[in-house]
């Protein structure tokens, strides 16, 4: 939707994406030859994507070799209720590789109901920590799971590369005191050519979204994709580890 208020009347859209909107995403992914794919809320298999499993076909379709997803909410306590909600119970996290993936962990945060955090060691060939992050809408649950964040990734020996959707709404102070607190970087200032905003994608005026890594990630390029297959505009970056 392009953010005119009527467009709001055709919700059960959401329900329906358009039949070929994968293959779309595809195409356009084609062309950048990733390595490393990391996405918040993509389906795994319900009734919006026919029942497929969009991070596995990704995989397929992209030639690569490894995917990790889990579904973003944990089994434990209430939260184990959206495993038996259509459509919710198939909205998950995944990371899509084409190197080879050991060490997968899982991270349920204390607070929100988004809690999931996925943690791979991808062998690019030197070992990278990738960490996927989808955070909580409200601010003060968001400040507590950035102190997680915080304890996570100071409890690392690898390189690190932190990515997702940390829903900022308050603008970018809100990660202050984890790039203090931990060695990671943010290096969008590279972007020399798009608004570093990431989302509504029709309008953007908001960055929700981030890759941050470490001092041994050398960042040879950040990108905001002018891609609007989302409500977020995608992140990209070309790196290699010193």
């Amino acid at each position: 939707m392009d953010g005119e208020w009527y467009k709001y009347l055709y919700f059960w859209r959401i329900f329906f994406p358009p039949k070929k909107l994968d293959e779309e995403i595809i195409k356009s992914l084609k062309k950048l030859h990733p390595d490393l794919l990391t996405l918040i809320e993509v389906d795994t298999g319900s009734m919006r994507s026919r029942g497929r499993d969009e991070a596995s076909f990704f995989e397929k379709q992209l030639g690569l070799k490894s995917v990790i997803e889990v579904i973003k909410y944990p089994l434990q306590g209430w939260l184990g209720l959206f495993h038996h909600i259509p459509i919710l119970s198939h909205q998950g996290n995944a990371i899509i590789s084409k190197y080879k993936i050991t060490n997968t962990k899982y991270h349920t945060l204390h607070e929100g109901t988004k809690r999931m955090v996925i943690e791979i060691t991808v062998h690019c060939p030197q070992k990278v920590t990738l960490l996927a992050a989808h955070l909580a809408l409200g601010p003060q649950t968001r400040a507590k799971q950035i102190k997680e964040l915080i304890t996570i990734v100071n409890n690392i020996h690898n390189p690190v590369i932190l990515t997702g959707d940390f829903n900022t709404f308050n603008g970018e102070q809100e990660i202050r005191e984890l790039l203090k607190k931990t060695h990671l970087k943010d290096k969008i200032a590279l972007d020399h050519q798009s608004l570093h905003f990431t989302e509504p994608a029709w309008h953007p005026t908001r960055r929700l979204d981030y890759i941050l890594t470490s001092p041994a990630i050398k960042v040879k390029k950040y990108q905001v994709l002018n891609f609007h297959f989302s409500d977020h505009l995608p992140l990209m970056i070309d790196f290699h580890v010193k």
